[in-house]
């Protein structure tokens, strides 16, 4: 969808859409906390009773898991772009010229903050702009430091502006506001302190087509046809919560009730004073033979069974297994199963797996266009037939993956260094040297089959005085002059 940029012509139009960009951020910092808060190692406290003593609390603090972080961090692992597919560039000269920005901007590594990012709060951002050198700078962005405005936020691919917040080390803020031409600049000594003009610059960016746009690009999670993009974190929190629960109330149970108690009934205390009768119930508590006076009865009470809390916190596990998509074996939890049991097992978390791979693959091309666009390279930001190539994170071995593209290759006809690409652990730049390798330093076979192939060659006939020639010779069957 096709929207209007939206261009801030003065000093004060940009402060003024600032105040209102700053109000908005203000207002969704608080619940990005909250999911931060869970995501990291800081989530909400299990409430306790008034009367709770200082014990409790120890216990429940150290009862605290960050679940949800297993969550996420299970998802990024398996989203590493690895390169770029353009069709008919079989030297792969196209394809490494558009994926230089990449490279030059670090994203190999930087792309894993953003991808986490993303699919913990709902969001993520890159920012494109060109260099003083003229090349490409990606800036990645969390939404707890950015907001992006739109007008359609279903459908719009850029956003109309964009805000980043920026504390710097000497605590003041450093604030950009982005239009469809500019990056207008402002600081302030304190996050919420006055806000001074520092500068506007332009960021020299167009779409592939040439109009300019805010050019920021949007990661989701997930995103609806309402525009609305929740993360891996907040859906289950509840979950979360109860896992906690269960945690304390097993850390309490294991340690007031794990173990048997000794009883001691009728036994006569009344003439020893709280000293000695302390030291009593100590000397009973710890002595492997009791003594005591007439009718005294000795006996136990049994520890507190932990089986059933075990198997509720278990249980619990499951759920947050089953709801967010993510293989039990996350969890700690191994079940002896064949192979075909395994990807069963794990088909849930693939298919979660591919359609992120589909919406990020389509927002880092959409990224790479810009770049181009910045650099001066319009066919490659207008190129919309491009494929994103992901490294394969799926748990084969190189054995069986062999045997699997090799039988492709022999049984269909599949050309085997198209196949390179897909061996596990080998990344598409290896590939790409190994097929660079193969073409300057041919086999004997491949040189016997080039060689027989020119033998093949057809000489095109041509018009003589005497008629058409096949051969190129004469009427007699010489070589015609």
């Amino acid at each position: 969808m096709v929207t209007k940029p939206r261009e801030l012509g003065s000093e004060q139009e940009a402060r003024d859409a600032l105040a209102d960009l700053l109000a908005d951020y203000d207002s969704e910092y608080a619940q990005l906390r909250k999911i931060d808060g869970w995501w990291r190692w800081r989530p909400e406290k299990n409430r306790l009773s008034r009367k709770a003593t200082a014990e409790h609390r120890a216990l429940r603090d150290i009862s605290q898991t960050p679940w949800l972080q297993m969550v996420v961090t299970t998802l990024a692992q398996t989203l590493y772009l690895d390169g770029v597919e353009m069709p008919g560039d079989m030297d792969g000269s196209r394809s490494k010229r558009f994926w230089a920005p990449w490279n030059n901007n670090r994203m190999g590594a930087r792309q894993i903050g953003l991808h986490r990012s993303a699919i913990a709060y709902g969001s993520a951002y890159t920012a494109v702009s060109r260099g003083e050198d003229g090349s490409a700078r990606i800036d990645c962005w969390s939404p707890m430091e950015s907001l992006a405005v739109y007008r359609d936020p279903a459908r719009d691919v850029f956003p109309q502006l964009f805000l980043t917040v920026c504390e710097l080390g000497d605590e003041s803020t450093l604030y950009e506001v982005w239009d469809a031409w500019n990056i207008w600049r402002f600081t302030s000594d304190s996050r919420h302190g006055p806000v001074g003009f520092a500068e506007v610059v332009e960021h020299g960016v167009r779409d592939g087509n040439g109009r300019p746009v805010c050019p920021v690009v949007r990661y989701t999670n997930q995103i609806d046809l309402q525009g609305r993009t929740p993360g891996e974190v907040e859906p289950y929190i509840t979950v979360a919560k109860r896992l906690n629960k269960d945690d304390y109330d097993r850390m309490v149970a294991q340690h007031y009730n794990s173990w048997k108690v000794k009883t001691a009934t009728n036994l006569d205390m009344s003439d020893l004073d709280e000293k000695e009768r302390e030291e009593k119930k100590l000397k009973l508590e710890q002595g492997s033979m009791l003594f005591g006076g007439e009718g005294v009865q000795f006996g136990t009470l049994s520890e507190t069974d932990l089986d059933n809390l075990v198997n509720s916190h278990q249980a619990d596990v499951d759920e947050l297994a089953a709801v967010s998509q993510t293989p039990a074996t996350a969890f700690g939890k191994m079940v002896n199963v064949g192979d075909a049991g395994i990807e069963e097992s794990r088909a849930g978390f693939y298919a979660k797996r591919n359609e992120r791979r589909k919406t990020f693959g389509v927002s880092h091309l959409d990224t790479l266009r810009l770049c181009a666009a910045a650099e001066g390279r319009m066919d490659d930001a207008a190129d919309m037939d491009l494929t994103a190539v992901w490294a394969d994170t799926d748990t084969r071995t190189i054995s069986q993956a062999v045997d699997a593209w090799g039988k492709a290759h022999q049984m269909l006809g599949v050309p085997a260094e198209q196949l390179w690409d897909l061996l596990p652990n080998v990344t598409k730049a290896q590939a790409d040297m190994w097929r660079a390798y193969a073409r300057e330093h041919p086999t004997a076979d491949d040189i016997a089959v080039r060689a027989y192939q020119a033998q093949l060659d057809v000489v095109e006939p041509k018009e003589t005085d005497y008629g058409v020639d096949p051969g190129g010779g004469g009427p007699d069957g010489q070589a015609s002059a």
